[in-house]
């Protein structure tokens, strides 16, 4: 199973009783004092620092930045130099044992579709869709056994490749920590095969339909935004950069259970900055901005410790 579905399943297998009211978008409101643009060339940077030891925070929109996008690297180079270490926090990962496959394989079996997907949407979103996909080019048929969550993740990626989205920026940057043999860390392994198990049982058509209206948002969206964004990001241009179709992750969030997750995350991100002061010199982490911004984000919790937090509109 493609990351990508595998990390939709671990949100999902949290999701409350299908009764369940939504739950606020917790990356929705984010904070507006911290929308900024960046003093200094490149990316936009925070810092968190105590009497011996700096960590930088490189906020990060779409992991998937446009093939060919250029941005300056000068900052990232620096700070990676003698950093203590490298703090990955634009992902959520499983961990899986040979002994835990059936159950990923049952989890796989129940994302399938047996009716041709197509015809499980209403004629609205069905018109929809295949507007979409005729649009990139892709048959019916690469859709058609999965369900409309998964379907609606997929089409969103084939969308995000026609138009040229490159590799992982997260991967990039563990490569180049460990070229340069800084530690990393990452917080954020959760074991997702317990979740697994109860996954989808809180997952009904009405929801699928509401994932696939959020994903064939995204698809539709206007060509060029998504690296109109990323070339904001790139500018350090925050709220240009924030201006990346979401609804698909907004959908994802809004299921009961996906604050929770979100919040997880959050605390454990938070810590691993938090901790890292510990050691004097400097460490570098990298963040999602939705999540490093939000109203209940990790700057608003690392200041609650009592920890001050430079903006990249503050020179150093």
């Amino acid at each position: 199973m493609k990351p990508a579905i595998l990390a939709t399943v671990l949100a999902l297998a949290l999701a409350a009783p299908a009764a369940a009211q939504p739950l606020p978008d917790p990356e929705g409101a984010l904070v507006a004092e911290l929308v900024v643009q960046a003093a200094e060339p490149g990316p936009a940077w925070w810092r968190v620092e105590d009497e011996d030891t700096t960590v930088y925070i490189l906020g990060v929109a779409d992991d998937r930045l446009p093939a060919g996008l250029s941005w300056d690297r000068r900052a990232f180079e620096r700070r990676m130099t003698g950093a203590n270490s490298f703090i990955v926090g634009t992902r959520v990962g499983l961990t899986a044992k040979i002994r835990d496959i059936p159950a990923l394989l049952k989890v796989r079996d129940r994302l399938r579709s047996k009716t041709p997907m197509e015809e499980t949407l209403s004629p609205p979103l069905r018109a929809r869709f295949v507007a979409a996909r005729e649009r990139i080019g892709q048959p019916a048929k690469k859709y058609a056994g999965w369900t409309p969550l998964i379907a609606g993740e997929q089409l969103v990626s084939d969308v995000e490749a026609k138009e040229g989205a490159g590799g992982s920026f997260t991967a990039m940057a563990v490569k180049e920590a460990k070229r340069r043999k800084v530690k990393v860390v990452d917080p954020v392994r959760y074991d997702g095969i317990p979740f697994m198990r109860q996954a989808l049982d809180s997952v009904t058509p009405a929801i699928q339909q509401q994932c696939m209206e959020g994903a064939l948002k995204d698809a539709e969206a206007p060509n060029g935004l998504r690296r109109a964004a990323a070339e904001g990001w790139a500018k350090g241009d925050v709220a240009a950069a924030l201006r990346e179709p979401r609804s698909f992750d907004r959908c994802i969030l809004l299921l009961g259970g996906g604050t929770e997750l979100w919040n997880r995350a959050r605390d454990d991100r938070t810590a691993a900055i938090a901790d890292a002061l510990k050691t004097p010199g400097h460490a570098v982490a990298i963040v999602n901005l939705r999540q490093l911004l939000a109203e209940d984000g990790i700057i608003v919790a690392l200041r609650r410790r009592g920890l001050e937090v430079q903006g990249p509109n503050q020179p150093e």
